[in-house]
């Protein structure tokens, strides 16, 4: 279980890391509802919302984990992440800048994922999805802000996973901190 969990962390983090790639100054609104990841990818990719390429710093934050019926020992290693700050930075080229991929913005095509709404516009987002997949059902909630330079959003996962429920909320920064240097790929 605690593996599934550091799955669902692992995904939260690559649909808000799209975010970099999707999220930056135009007056493009994107709005959606029970549509497919790939559905609202390919509108991500097509509007007119870019980021500033270069070295981008992101930090997560876990603010909260709960799975009632996990040993204690495994509730104790959990516990102990939150609050914990990861950090990691990329680098982000100018053709990556020009052009995101719409696949990058996909959990997976096999995900079984849906977005049950999805807004982002006038640097701001909100989203609201639904994943089914091998025993485990969750809904997840995107809430936040974003510009050329930085964005910035709460996530928040609620469902079951074999049968024990879940809840987890985590907070992620990110801000472009300067041009990409060879330790980057840039």
């Amino acid at each position: 279980m605690l593996t599934t969990t550091m799955r669902l962390s692992a995904f939260a983090t690559v649909a808000i890391g799209a975010l970099a790639l999707a999220g930056c100054g135009s007056s493009d609104t994107i709005e959606a509802e029970n549509e497919s990841v790939e559905s609202v990818a390919e509108k991500v990719a097509k509007a007119d919302i870019r980021p500033s390429p270069g070295k981008w710093v992101s930090k997560m934050t876990i603010e909260k984990i709960e799975i009632p019926g996990l040993p204690p020992e495994m509730q104790g290693m959990m516990k102990a992440q939150m609050g914990k700050i990861e950090e990691s930075s990329s680098c982000l080229t100018p053709e990556e800048a020009e052009k995101p991929d719409a696949d990058f913005f996909q959990p997976g095509a096999d995900s079984g994922c849906k977005y049950n709404s999805f807004k982002m516009g006038g640097g701001e987002i909100e989203a609201d999805m639904t994943c089914e997949k091998g025993g485990m059902a969750q809904n997840m909630k995107m809430s936040g802000t974003y510009s050329e330079e930085s964005y910035a959003m709460k996530v928040s996962a609620e469902g079951n996973m074999q049968g024990q429920p879940m809840s987890m909320a985590m907070a992620i920064e990110s801000q472009r901190v300067g041009e990409c240097d060879a330790q980057d790929g840039g």
